[in-house]
């Protein structure tokens, strides 16, 4: 289950997460510290997103967004929290606001936006560890996110099949239209990110949506991105997935008023000295991204 830190009595510790394989792609993480935390059970590397009531609003109109845990667009709320995260923010017109509310808020978001646009939430959480007790546990979850490079190590460096640790760090994100839902989406800061290139509100994304997934202030290749859609008729989510190309572009297939979370995981090495002190022995990141193709369906 999901760490609830509010309830949690055990203090935190802190690991750079700019490792030396990490550095060689972004001058970004040099200064990221992120928090882990309890060990919990491996049910926590689930999807993580920000899940909006309504996508598409007037001027006037209240956002209230869940934040979401769970598999296949289905998951538990989890309140408002700011121990839980090192960044939740929005972003329009007049640029990048932290989101405001008390613990336990739920949903977690509440708030009027006051600009008509396209308005950007991004949620930075803390880092968490979970340890895997179960002998094939890990190798489902790494052939499922495409990441099969990492079995192959995980061998060579003479790793046992259960009984180790992961650290995790989520990076959610959600497009909002407010009004005509005019602008675009950017990359917010966050070291693992899905970017829209095109507005899934206002732009001709019959051929796709084109998202790019950046690694500190890179693309990266080769990483699956898992999508997730709701159809707008309340029929079943359906799953599908694509790949990034050499610059982290990817296409997401559209089907025009439904609504997406597309997500995206990849796998780093810690340092020897946070593999002694933390007992994970990876570190996975998870991107995610959710919208509404076009306003409302239109």
């Amino acid at each position: 289950m999901f760490l609830d830190l509010f309830t949690a009595k055990t203090e935190p510790y802190t690991q750079i997460l700019a490792m030396e394989d990490v550095m060689q792609h972004s001058k970004v993480l040099a200064a990221v510290l992120v928090g882990l935390v309890a060990a919990v059970t491996p049910a926590a590397a689930h999807e993580f997103w920000l899940d909006a009531q309504d996508y598409t609003l007037d001027i006037g109109q209240e956002l209230r967004v869940d934040i979401r845990v769970g598999q296949d667009f289905k998951g538990n709320k989890y309140s408002f929290n700011p121990n839980q995260f090192y960044d939740f923010s929005a972003t329009d017109v007049d640029g990048k606001t932290p989101i405001d509310g008390r613990i336990g808020d739920q949903p977690a978001v509440g708030m009027t936006p006051v600009n008509e646009g396209l308005l950007v939430l991004n949620h930075f959480a803390t880092a968490q560890l979970l340890t895997y007790q179960d002998d094939g546990k890990f190798e489902d979850f790494i052939l499922s996110k495409g990441l099969d490079w990492v079995l192959e190590e995980h061998v060579a460096r003479g790793l046992p099949v259960f009984g180790f640790g992961e650290g995790y760090t989520r990076f959610a994100k959600a497009l909002i239209a407010v009004g005509d839902g005019a602008g675009r989406d950017a990359h917010t800061g966050m070291p693992f990110e899905l970017v829209a290139l095109q507005n899934p509100y206002t732009d001709d994304i019959s051929n796709g949506l084109p998202v790019r997934l950046f690694f500190g202030a890179d693309g990266i290749a080769d990483i699956q991105i898992d999508i997730f859609r709701r159809p707008a008729d309340g029929s079943d989510v359906v799953k599908t997935h694509v790949v990034t190309d050499e610059t982290g572009l990817a296409f997401i297939p559209i089907v025009d008023g439904d609504i997406y979370m597309v997500n995206a995981v990849h796998m780093i090495k810690p340092s020897d000295e946070d593999i002694e002190r933390t007992t994970a022995v990876w570190h996975s990141l998870w991107a995610s991204l959710t919208f509404q193709a076009g306003l409302a369906g239109e």
